[in-house]
């Protein structure tokens, strides 16, 4: 896959591209990525998954205890692939997310010390490898492979989930009706529990029935109150059966008036993976040593006691005809700086001009929420971007979370 970086773009297009007779073939797609950190731990996605079973099988063997790798999920290419509904897992052994005292005393190590302090800086070189974590990777990356493509083995029973249409657009108050579709992939029919995440406040997503056996179909309702707020939500729809599957459904909620109200930036709660920020996206995820305002995600910029600087950028254009934009993030602020000088720094520019400009001077426990007029962007193409700076010495963290552009 190429542009993974700038979005998961390379990912996307060729899952996109497939047919579903050809989602179909793929028995499990697997994501082998940061397997060789330096200060790194064990981590399995979807560990407890069917797809993940050889891959924990082998670590098991090797008394290595591994663990949910949260803070890759979203951040690669098998993320596209999961989004289409085919079983994905692989290994990673950690990037900038810190140790805990726990897995140090686990695996060895450093604790509050990132898994690769080298994460995307000038240090990381063939000089920055755990060659024995490289070898218990590469080890049980062959043993999966082998045990899929060469064990004979009865296949497992499996389904697939579409949702139909996979948007809805409705004012508030107002509710948006579709159809979840289940197939039998391989082996038996099973009964397939359906769930939804990341519905807003004011919004419900219901099933008639809520569970199908898979070959059958739901009726499903997604319901607004007249006080939701307009904006474009990303909703997640699930089906467990024997194995877990998801699929997207976007909801948009239309202003009442002659603007179309609405939130302008995706994932804004960090919740589905790092598209479509670009920069430094591996400051986003589920990090130990802070805590997420909403959800389980974040993005986490500096922190690190040293010199580095970190971006998050979005572009959008707020639509004309409206008379107001507005920003607006939940920002936390930590420092072991003690002196009342701006030494680290954290900025919101749109292109060139800084809107706003903060420091480890303003740390407090916490998050705080913040806001900032852009309606003199109204009509206009913009680039968003959170930048953090700090010096030599002494962390200063800035989280992020929540972020909305709300037009109306």
């Amino acid at each position: 896959m190429t542009d993974e970086e700038q979005g998961l773009n390379g990912s996307d297009f060729y899952v996109g591209s497939l047919s579903s007779a050809e989602r179909s073939k793929i028995k499990a797609y697997y994501n082998f990525d940061m397997i060789a950190s330096t200060n790194g731990g064990y981590f399995i996605n979807h560990v407890n998954s069917t797809a993940a079973q050889p891959m924990k099988a082998y670590w098991d063997s090797l008394n290595l205890q591994p663990e949910e790798n949260t803070e890759g999920a979203g951040r690669s290419d098998d993320y596209s692939f999961e989004q289409a509904g085919i079983p994905t897992s692989g290994y990673a052994m950690g990037a900038s997310a810190r140790k805990t005292s726990a897995q140090a005393a686990k695996w060895g190590g450093t604790a509050s010390r990132a898994y690769d302090p080298c994460y995307h800086q000038s240090c990381d070189t063939t000089g920055n490898i755990n060659a024995t974590g490289l070898n218990r990777s590469v080890d049980g990356i062959a043993y999966t492979l082998w045990k899929l493509a060469v064990t004979n083995s009865t296949p497992a029973n499996d389904f697939s989930l579409a949702t139909s249409p996979a948007t809805g657009s409705v004012e508030p108050g107002a509710s948006a009706t579709g159809t979840v579709s289940t197939a039998t992939t391989s082996g038996s029919a099973q009964t397939v529990q359906l769930s939804a995440t990341g519905a807003p406040v004011g919004v419900t997503v219901s099933f008639n029935p809520a569970s199908v056996t898979s070959g059958g179909s739901s009726a499903m309702t997604v319901a607004t109150t007249p006080a939701t707020a307009p904006g474009t939500y990303p909703l997640t729809i699930t089906g467990t059966g024997s194995v877990t599957h998801t699929t997207t459904y976007t909801l948009t909620v239309r202003g009442t008036g002659g603007c179309t109200a609405q939130q302008l930036l995706t994932n804004g709660g960090f919740e589905s993976g790092t598209t479509p920020w670009t920069g430094d996206t591996g400051t986003i995820g589920a990090h130990a040593g802070q805590s997420a305002h909403g959800g389980s995600r974040f993005a986490w910029l500096g922190g690190y006691g040293s010199s580095a600087t970190d971006t998050l950028s979005q572009s959008v254009t707020v639509p004309a005809g409206c008379a107001k934009a507005t920003l607006t993030y939940w920002l936390h602020i930590d420092t072991d700086e003690s002196d009342r000088v701006a030494y680290d720094t954290f900025q919101v520019k749109v292109g060139s001009t800084t809107l706003t400009a903060l420091s480890n001077t303003d740390a407090a426990s916490g998050y705080t929420q913040r806001t900032l007029d852009l309606s003199r962007y109204v009509g206009q193409r913009i680039t968003l971007t959170f930048t953090a700076t700090e010096d030599a010495s002494l962390q200063t963290s800035f989280v992020i979370d929540d972020v909305t552009l709300q037009t109306g």
